[in-house]
């Protein structure tokens, strides 16, 4: 495959996508799977299924949790040109147990990668004959690109304003039934984030298409309009709750920013029209930063939000480009939500690598995590917040991960990358090991009921069989 430089600026003004006015394409009606893969909705591929539909392409779903001979049965009885999948990283392996499948019976039928995964490491794509391409990027602009270019390339995708993307939900929920009959449901407004952590792909893409370009198109919102005829979709498909799926959905809504008028815009159109029970992300800076009727605007539209803390402040911040939050910033945001009468989800993250010493004892720092937790759980009412905790996963791409790389941390063969195992991506000693693990399936416990680090300690030694570890999970 050609290689793609990764760290170059996108900044060609020629190279942006357009939308409807430079969407003439120049073939259709050619045959396309889509795989999904995973238990999340597959949010990405149904924007690809948006595009091709556009164009005038046929499109098929397949279930890539089923049956690999039935669905390469499947598969050859629909004939088609392409094949795509956007694998996360734990998805990447399956997806490619079905390539390898699928080329057996359809060698000359094409296979097109995307997604997160493949975005932050195209180069371990090139080690496989069986992918034929690789998708850089969004998908606008490629579709065209796939059909005229010969196999084993990378083609780079261009951003597109968010008035131009839709995705192709019916299809899917109506073809992957499992997705379709789910209670909760996604939506997002914009698919940026304006922070830049180290465990997380965001700065893959900020780097490779600049800070100018990701501000224009990643973070900035879709309208409104868009988002509530996608959600009048959700209402033929038995949805109880919608997750607002933006990284922050108070992002802009500070002093003078515009983000307080659009979530107030959004607000009264979804009451209006839609009006199911939305859960949200929130930061802490963004909270603290919030004007009060963005507040109030939020506390109308949620009852529920999710806040990513990820850890304390001091040397694990550091370790995760986290340095301008603190302990005192993240109680006053919990503060305040409550206040409004909003009950918060404490996000952190256990079991991080020892990298220029900043974590030297992985298990003191998950204590002082859950510590963090029970004494911000405490300035709040009763029973408005509780936490989930998760052991660090280091994606293939991100900072973190190609720190740890550099510093030779080993990494643990049992991880999937499915954060509810409690299994990590480092590996530590056998003991260390189940006390991580034990530690994010108690971890809520250890916060709910006040446990001291004594008990914390005497209980991570427990032998916690399988059953009881999806129980708790």
């Amino acid at each position: 495959m050609s290689s793609l430089h990764r760290e170059e600026i996108y900044s060609s003004p020629t190279g942006i996508y357009q939308g409807p006015a430079d969407m003439d394409p120049k073939y259709d009606n050619l045959k396309w799977v889509l795989v999904h893969t995973g238990n999340d909705i597959a949010y990405g591929l149904v924007y690809v299924a948006g595009d091709l539909l556009r164009r005038g392409h046929k499109i098929i779903w397949i279930d890539g949790e089923g049956d690999i001979e039935k669905n390469v049965k499947k598969i050859k009885e629909y004939s088609p040109h392409y094949i795509c999948f956007g694998p996360l990283s734990s998805e990447f392996l399956q997806d490619l147990k079905l390539t390898k499948a699928i080329k057996k019976e359809l060698p000359l039928t094409k296979t097109v990668f995307g997604g997160h995964h493949v975005k932050a490491i195209p180069e371990e794509v090139e080690n496989h004959s069986e992918i034929d391409y690789v998708v850089w990027g969004p998908v606008y602009g490629t579709i065209d690109k796939i059909i005229e270019t010969g196999e084993n390339k990378v083609i780079e995708g261009a951003p597109t304003v968010p008035s131009n993307m839709q995705p192709a939900l019916r299809e899917y929920y109506e073809q992957i039934p499992r997705m379709g009959n789910r209670e909760r449901k996604y939506i997002m407004s914009h698919f940026g984030c304006v922070y830049n952590c180290s465990f997380c792909c965001t700065d893959v893409t900020r780097k490779a298409f600049g800070p100018k370009v990701y501000k224009e198109f990643w973070l900035e919102r879709r309208p409104i309009e868009n988002m509530i005829e996608e959600a009048k979709l959700l209402l033929e498909f038995e949805t109880k709750e919608v997750s607002f799926e933006d990284d922050d959905v108070l992002y802009g809504t500070h002093k003078n920013g515009d983000g307080t008028e659009w979530l107030s815009e959004f607000r009264d159109a979804w009451k209006k029209e839609i009006n199911l029970p939305m859960y949200a992300n929130v930061t802490p800076q963004t909270v603290v930063r919030s004007t009060d009727k963005a507040l109030k605007v939020l506390a109308d539209l949620v009852d529920t939000v999710q806040m990513g803390v990820q850890t304390t402040g001091g040397d694990s911040s550091k370790l995760f480009n986290r340095h301008f939050q603190d302990e005192n910033q993240v109680t006053e945001a919990v503060k305040i939500l409550t206040k409004y009468g909003v009950k918060v989800k404490l996000e952190v993250i256990i079991g991080l690598p020892n990298i220029d010493n900043l974590v030297p004892d992985p298990i003191t720092d998950a204590i002082n995590t859950i510590q963090m937790c029970q004494r911000i759980s405490r300035s709040v009412p009763h029973n408005m917040t509780w936490t989930s905790c998760f052991p660090l996963m280091l994606y293939p791409g991100t900072q973190l991960w190609k720190k740890s790389m550099e510093a030779k941390v080993p990494l643990n063969d049992a991880c999937e990358f499915e954060w509810h195992s409690g299994e990590g991506s480092v590996k530590f000693d056998k003991i260390t090991q189940n006390r991580i693990k034990n530690m994010t399936k108690m971890a809520t416990m250890f916060i709910k009921y006040n446990m001291s680090e004594r008990w914390m300690r005497a209980l991570m030694d427990v032998n916690i069989t399988e059953e009881s570890s999806r129980q708790l999970s």
